[in-house]
């Protein structure tokens, strides 16, 4: 998928993050509340509660001017104003170089103008800042895999998933990496099937790349039709509010 696609298709990162510290388990009603799974052995999903995303669990407290500046780099994005939402962001950095959302935008803005290895040490800074912060795994796999690096894309969505199983991007990405690049189908459809799962079940285009699947494997006697050429499966990252930030 191009690059400008996927900008278009996102929100702006999330600017939480400032250690990179493991987040303590919480002991709450509402996580002991959290929807459970299947049970082991009829998933590649960890049985019981779905557990919250660590990243974004570890918000840290910004001056009023870096969370201003951070909100017009991101209006910038949106705008494709790449020079505007570079500077803003490389002064949030000078602010606080613990923030992995800053990152990550910057590798967005990087990637939109085809600067990939500025972009790739910009994910990797993200990753250095917090190292739970999926979509900066995510997004460096995505590049590695469009420049053929398909066992450097594997290890990062596994690292992804490592931190959180749970996360319904790292499983559909991978799943597409061995479906469409490695020719791991067997190894694709338990993600594609998590994937789905975690969706709640109900979308239309992962049940039918699953079926597809199911029907090139030669395990499923009656298949639904498969997506048209143009509807084969790309990969995305979590959509995510830019504003999830507290002030000094």
């Amino acid at each position: 998928m191009k690059f400008t696609k996927l900008v278009a298709s996102l929100l702006i990162f999330v600017l939480v993050g400032c250690a990179s510290e493991p987040r303590k388990k919480s002991t709450g009603a509402k996580e002991d509340a959290a929807p459970s799974l299947a049970a082991a052995g009829t998933s590649i999903l960890p049985a019981g509660p779905v557990t919250p995303n660590p990243y974004l669990q570890n918000k840290t407290s910004v001056s009023r001017q870096t969370q201003q500046n951070f909100t017009d780099a991101t209006r910038a994005i949106r705008n494709k104003q790449w020079v505007q939402a570079e500077s803003l962001l490389q002064k949030v950095i000078a602010e606080n170089n613990k923030l992995s959302g800053a990152y990550l935008n910057l590798g967005l803005v990087y990637r939109a103008q085809k600067e990939d290895k500025r972009a790739e040490q910009a994910f990797n800074d993200a990753i250095a800042a917090n190292h739970t912060n999926l979509d900066a795994y995510n997004q460096l796999a995505i590049l590695q895999r469009e420049v053929g690096n398909f066992s450097g894309a594997e290890i990062n969505y596994k690292k992804a998933l490592s931190i959180w199983p749970f996360h319904p991007e790292s499983h559909k990405n991978i799943a597409i990496l061995y479906d469409l690049y490695m020719g791991k189908s067997a190894e694709a459809l338990p993600h594609y099937e998590a994937y789905l799962q975690l969706l709640g079940g109900e979308d239309k285009q992962a049940t039918s790349w699953i079926a597809d699947l199911q029907r090139r494997l030669g395990i499923a006697p009656k298949p639904k039709a498969a997506a048209p050429a143009d509807e084969l499966p790309t990969e995305t990252t979590t959509e995510t509010p830019a504003e999830e930030v507290s002030d000094e």
